[in-house]
């Protein structure tokens, strides 16, 4: 169930910035440290929302795989002192 919610949160947010994006054919310049761009506003868009879910994964990843360490250690130390 939490799934399907998420699911549908992701599609939410993704055909809402193809909404906003569409309604935009500005075409804008893009200032970052190495480069200057010129690009439309559905296309930057695009970008920040792709950077964003990168992020977050890779986030959301080292804490999962920090507890997942701390599991297996508390479950050998579990498995060593039921042994005694």
């Amino acid at each position: 169930m939490k799934g399907l919610a998420f699911l549908l949160c992701i599609i939410a947010i993704l055909v809402l910035a193809i909404a906003v994006g569409s309604q935009n054919d500005a075409v804008i310049s893009v200032n970052y440290l190495i480069a200057k761009a010129d690009m439309t506003v559905a296309t930057l868009i695009a970008i920040a929302l792709g950077l964003g879910v990168v992020v977050g994964i890779l986030a959301i990843l080292s804490s999962w795989l920090t507890l997942r360490v701390k599991l297996m250690r508390a479950q050998a130390k579990l498995n060593k002192l039921q042994k005694e």
